[in-house]
């Protein structure tokens, strides 16, 4: 099927649910779901928030359909409404990092904290910021190397590059005697 096609089909099938057909939605999401899984999965990363995030899209859709004036623009809109949700699920995953990073600090300072860890912070403190955030990111954050390289928008390269470097830092000024 041609891209022109399935265009000319899905505004069709937008048409019919518009006008109370009860089998067009159901034909409009296995038409589209598709696309909507692959766009929410490229946000977000996360193949069960992909689904999710689909699927709130979906009932999105389902309750306002008839609200859409251009059944042309249902790309648009669809992609509009998934891209809200995904930026909705990003936004709580950040507040639960951060709500974790709390917990952790707080937890740390309830409790004796040994010489080294907390030697190995102040270490971490004085490297420079991009050496510094990579560290963070994968040992404090556990992000993998590709994660981590994708938040900082450098190349995995450069992030395997600044990671070695801050270590090598990170060891001379903890162990002098070994480097």
């Amino acid at each position: 099927m041609t891209t022109n096609t399935k265009a000319i089909e899905i505004e069709l099938l937008v048409l019919e649910a518009q006008s109370g057909n009860p089998k067009a939605l159901p034909h409009l999401v296995s038409h589209y779901h598709p696309t909507l899984i692959r766009r929410a999965h490229a946000l977000t990363q996360n193949h069960d928030a992909a689904s999710d995030i689909a699927q709130e899209t979906w009932l999105v859709i389902a309750r306002n359909i008839r609200k859409l004036r251009d059944p042309t623009r249902f790309h648009a809109w669809a992609t509009s409404i998934l891209a809200n949700h995904a930026r909705d699920w990003i936004k709580s995953q950040i507040q639960q990092r951060e709500n974790a990073a709390n917990h952790r600090q707080a937890s740390n300072t309830n409790t004796q904290e040994t010489t080294d860890a907390h030697e190995l912070r102040k270490a971490i403190l004085t490297l420079e910021p991009k050496l510094r955030d990579i560290v963070i990111l994968i040992h404090m954050d556990r992000c993998t190397i590709e994660q981590a390289a994708a938040a900082l928008t450098i190349p995995v390269g450069t992030a395997k590059s600044r990671l070695r470097k801050a270590k090598s830092i990170l060891r001379e000024q903890l162990d002098p005697e070994r480097t």
